[in-house]
């Protein structure tokens, strides 16, 4: 326990700042010091570093980092859907290599660059965004907030920020919800299809919405889904979501693959794609070729991670290779999306862009990205928990808070503008 000296020692220092020009200086004014002179100090060396971080946000002014939305989104989501936005596959090696692999490079910085103001805007299929950061394709938006996908392009047109639609989040190109998140986006947004659903008809709908990018999804091979014992906890009868009031509204309108039977073990081995050995792996690039002839619309393959299948996309018309590995969500590679960016990026050549996700949390790894060469960077789950927290407000926090912290790297490395971003600005730890 701290001495009763000691507090008073610190409690007359606080009482000649309360009378001192310093405050003033600061911003702060001698009620600050009344207040914390007010507080009970805690006894020394017992103090939790981390209770700042583990306190839930009330409002998006209070957030100071996206994870701050991850604990809100806690709050406010129910287990089963908390746990499946959350947790990967398998044994979770690839969910933590996503973020490990960020470690493995380090940021050069400069001084006195005189830089206050960087831009941060790029072309992508010649649409000028505001910066290189796209929300990527999610979900099953309904599960985190009502109207999910129609609330995020909202947030989308007022920060002028790339949206990649899901399939499932707008339930296969569903008339009325498409022409919501279209009017709420204000024009046509990029679709993302998945796996062996992505035939003639469907493509068909898609372009008919005006959609001018198609991004087409070809990792989800089938995962040992570890969310699946969210449904156990959440008390699901059967593990059969379909059959719990709860859930019914919205999994009866799902596939019987992505539903949990008691009467189907292998099925309870994951709650959603367990290893059924459908949807992806059953594809191949004959199948690449006919949705690129069948199509005018831009095509972009998603889930690329190795130097020989983005030198294929290239050989196969595809107009951009998107490095993915679904969050973690699809496979146990254990390897994270940084990793394999600089392989891809060499099987594409310079001669298609090269986007990529899974894993990015701040504007560091935002920035790390983009000096190895990608053109963008998606965000899955922090836009997710800005939704599931506050709604619009909150995803367009994420979206301003992690602009705010690219800015930053950009300023300290000497990057005025995204085009100005340079490899020898990282450096690889040994």
């Amino acid at each position: 326990m701290e001495s009763s000296g000691r507090l008073k020692d610190r409690r007359t220092f606080l009482s000649f700042l309360a009378a001192s020009p310093i405050l003033a200086y600061a911003g702060l004014n001698s009620r600050w010091v009344e207040e914390v002179m007010a507080e009970p100090l805690p006894p020394q060396g017992t103090a939790d570093l981390g209770a700042q971080n583990d306190a839930v946000i009330k409002s998006v002014k209070e957030a100071l980092n996206v994870f701050d939305f991850d604990a809100a989104a806690r709050t406010k989501l129910s287990t089963a859907h908390y746990t499946f936005i959350t947790d990967g596959s398998f044994n979770n090696e690839t969910l933590r290599a996503n973020r490990e692999g960020f470690n493995k490079y380090e940021l050069r910085m400069r001084r006195l660059t005189g830089i206050t103001k960087v831009d941060q805007s790029i072309k992508l299929f010649g649409a000028t965004w505001d910066s290189p950061i796209f929300f990527s394709p999610v979900g099953r938006m309904n599960a985190y907030y009502p109207q999910g996908a129609v609330v995020v392009a909202r947030a989308a047109k007022a920060t002028r920020t790339l949206q990649i639609l899901a399939g499932s989040a707008a339930i296969l190109v569903d008339p009325k919800i498409m022409g919501d998140v279209i009017a709420a986006r204000g024009e046509p947004v990029w679709f993302a299809g998945l796996g062996d659903t992505l035939d003639a008809p469907l493509i068909k709908r898609v372009e008919a919405t005006g959609c001018p990018t198609l991004v087409w999804t070809v990792d989800d091979g089938g995962a040992n889904t570890i969310g699946a014992k969210s449904v156990q906890r959440a008390g699901v009868r059967d593990l059969d979501r379909g059959a719990d009031e709860r859930c019914s509204g919205c999994h009866d309108n799902l596939p019987k693959v992505t539903r949990v039977q008691a009467s189907d073990p292998i099925a309870g081995v994951g709650a959603v794609g367990a290893l059924n050995g459908e949807n992806s792996l059953k594809l191949t690039w004959d199948d690449v070729k006919r949705v690129r002839d069948t199509t005018r619309m831009k095509l972009v393959l998603k889930g690329v991670v190795t130097r020989e299948d983005a030198a294929l996309c290239v050989q196969h018309g595809i107009d951009a290779v998107y490095v993915s590995n679904h969050g973690g969500h699809e496979d146990a590679s254990g390897r994270g999306t940084i990793e394999c960016l600089p392989e891809v990026l060499e099987g594409a050549g310079g001669k298609i862009p090269v986007m990529i996700d899974s894993g990015f949390r701040g504007g560091a790894d935002i920035f790390k990205a983009l000096a190895l060469g990608a053109t963008a960077v998606g965000i899955g789950r922090p836009h997710i928990w800005g939704l599931s927290s506050f709604g619009q407000e909150g995803v367009e926090t994420v979206v301003e808070i992690l602009r705010r912290e690219l800015q930053v790297a950009m300023a300290q490395t000497g990057a005025a503008s995204i085009a100005k971003i340079r490899r020898d600005s990282l450096v690889t730890r040994s």
